[in-house]
């Protein structure tokens, strides 16, 4: 009956399927419903399941992109993810000699590690879910360091048809394409002249005809504006762009999202200068064309400072500041330049449950903003770009605000056992938010619920045939479907290795300031894209790719399908799919055991090939650190999702 109904009611009908399943269920019962899974109702079911994650323009398969985001979706539910140190190898270009370095050197001269930065963009190189290009650039010191990746099937074919050397010199542990490039500033010196703030220049606000340039706005701590224009493809070329700051220290910067970009950066204490980003004659220092303080008088306040800058839309830019009862407040960008008189200015009050504030309930507080972000725009809510955004600050608190309400806040988001200052933010569209905290180098997640945002909800599903857990174990159960709890969709990980003495010796790895052993803030958060399965975070001295996949799945996003390894009886190889060089790290988390509970679910990771698969609703490599067992001895045998355990 249903391939007789016009294509307006199959529309409709489509946009209540809730699950990959039942749209794949449809669209095998007849060829109509088969073409028409093809043609739109694919597109239909990304529409209406994933509202803020945007997908491309994809002519050859819009299942294959389901596929990807209903799997990335349960990875972030599950909290499945392979966690590396992220370092250049392999093939490693220097700027701007055009030279090839051997091996990437740790700078030297840092007496407590640097500070990284990280920006990062995604583009769709073809008509697959797979094929893509990923940009990724942080700061090491003084040095600016850019990874350019490639992925999809025309690179898998290049990667089968390399000779060995090749493999392990152009392509990485996924067997993706990847080309590194070092920068580092004339004459600066390790702890004095580090670099402070980073942009890349997305795809869309490149000029005509400089589609091939990767182009990189960088601050440091000794007034240095620049803007370090890179050709990758059609030529090596290599250009600087200044920008005049007096010598004045700049601490952040903000890009607008124009198609012609402008850049925000902090001048002095409480002053702001926007510069232009395009000019025709670019041979000479640009001055900043607008300039303005924001406070003069803040001579008088100790330790008041700019501490946070975004771009909220083209004509809002936000403003962390503090100490200050008033910490946070949006200006206007106009086609003159800055408004002074702020559009808004908040005022945060402690909250009545609220026990890290010091004044009454409801009394403002004096606190300090160091991270803000607008939430991208959704078809839901019918609101303007800039209009819903989120900021953090030093009291651990995320606050959720709308401009087009009356209150200072819609909601806040605080972990009652972490309430360290909140240095990071990075949104998932409109479903998650991670956020990067001062202490006990803490990633926290949140299920952002809000207008447009989650609108789709894995189910657990039965093992396959191979058997995801090991039954000879005494404590070995079965997985049980069931629906996940909302309780444990807000959780938080330990950027923190355990069992690091034995990964740095195995490794070869040096002790430079214990930099494996310590805590540290989690600096800043970078995800190329909302529907990218890769979260960078920098921390003190490091920076920490995660990479959001399970380990056991027999079908992975496709964009790491490449890395599959088999036996020759079929099965998965674990260790050689997903940790092939040893350099896979472990950690530790926590979720609520409720919403409204004090008390909470401590979790460890296993190494890659020793897992049980115990813990319903986690990925397999998650266990309870009460009922960790001794190690298992090493077995002749490859590991392989049919149980075997293996040692690391």
């Amino acid at each position: 009956m249903l391939d007789e109904l016009p294509f307006e009611l199959l529309s409709h009908i489509y946009s209540y399927l809730d699950t990959a399943q039942s749209v794949s269920h449809v669209s095998s019962t007849c060829r109509r419903l088969h073409n028409f899974s093809t043609k739109e109702g694919w597109k239909i079911f990304l529409r209406t399941r994933f509202p803020s994650l945007p997908t491309p323009a994809l002519p050859n398969d819009y299942r294959e992109a389901a596929h990807g985001l209903t799997t990335l979706s349960r990875n972030w539910d599950r909290k499945g993810f392979v966690a590396r140190y992220l370092e250049p190898a392999g093939s490693i270009t220097s700027l701007p000699t055009w030279e090839q370095v051997p091996r990437w050197q740790h700078p030297d001269g840092q007496t407590i590690g640097y500070q990284p930065c990280i920006d990062s963009y995604e583009d769709w190189t073809s008509g697959d879910w797979s094929s893509r290009k990923q940009v990724l650039t942080w700061c090491a010191g003084t040095e600016l360091l850019v990874r350019a990746k490639n992925t999809g099937r025309d690179i898998q074919e290049f990667y089968d048809t390399a000779s060995p050397d090749d493999r392990n010199f152009y392509f990485d542990q996924y067997k993706h394409l990847a080309a590194w490039f070092r920068y580092g500033i004339p004459g600066g010196m390790e702890g004095r002249d580090d670099i402070t703030s980073l942009h890349l220049i997305r795809p869309y606000q490149k000029a005509p005809g400089a589609e091939h340039i990767e182009s990189i706005v960088f601050a440091t701590a000794d007034g240095v504006l620049q803007r370090l224009n890179i050709g990758l493809n059609g030529g090596r070329t290599s250009s600087i762009q200044s920008y005049t700051t007096d010598g004045i220290m700049i601490h952040c910067t903000s890009l607008s999202p124009s198609i012609s970009p402008l850049l925000a950066a902090d001048s002095g204490v409480s002053g702001i200068a926007l510069y232009p980003m395009h000019q025709e004659n670019q041979t000479e220092s640009l001055s900043a064309f607008s300039q303005i303080d924001i406070l003069p008088e803040v001579v008088t306040l100790k330790g008041f400072s700019i501490w946070g800058l975004n771009f909220l839309s083209e004509d809002k830019l936000g403003v962390g500041v503090g100490p200050s009862t008033e910490p946070f407040r949006i200006l206007e960008v106009s086609p003159a330049g800055l408004v002074k008189d702020p559009i808004r200015s908040y005022q945060f009050e402690r909250p009545e449950d609220s026990h890290r504030l010091d004044g009454p309930p409801g009394a403002p507080v004096e606190v300090s903003t160091y991270s803000v972000i607008p939430l991208p725009p959704s078809s839901q809510g019918g609101r303007s770009s800039g209009e819903v955004f989120l900021t953090g600050d030093n009291s651990g608190t995320i606050r959720l605000h709308d401009l087009r309400s009356p209150s200072s806040s819609e909601c806040s988001y605080w972990d009652t056992a972490n309430d360290s200052t909140i240095y990071a933010l990075q949104t998932q569209g409109r479903e998650r938010i991670v956020a990067g905290t001062g202490r006990h180098t803490t990633v926290m997640v949140y299920d952002l619920r809000v207008s447009g945002g989650r609108a789709y909800h894995n189910i657990e599903v039965p093992p396959s045939t191979q058997r995801h857990y090991n039954t000879r174990h005494p404590r070995a159960t079965k997985p049980k479907v069931e629906k996940k709890s909302d309780a444990h969709y807000n959780w938080n990980v330990f950027l923190n290795p355990r069992g690091v003495n034995q990964f740095r010796a195995q490794h070869g790895r040096r002790s430079h300031n214990n930099r494996y052993e310590r805590d540290s803030p989690v600096y800043t958060l970078s995800l190329p894209s909302p529907s990218s399965p890769t979260l960078f975070a920098g921390v003190e001295d490091a920076v920490i790719q995660l990479d959001f996949t399970g380990i056991l799945d027999a079908h992975p996003d496709p964009v790491f399908a490449s890395t599959i390894e088999r036996t020759q009886r079929g099965e998965i190889s674990v260790k050689k799919s997903w940790n092939p060089r040893g350099d896979v790290m472990n950690f530790g988390m926590y979720d609520k055991t409720d919403e409204n509970a004090l008390g909470m679910n401590l979790w460890v990771q296993a190494g890659v090939g020793l897992y049980k698969g115990t813990a319903t609703g986690l990925d397999d490599r998650w266990r309870d650190p009460s009922q960790v067992d001794p190690l298992p001895q090493r077995s002749n045998r490859s590991d392989t999702t049919s149980g075997t355990w293996r040692g690391e």
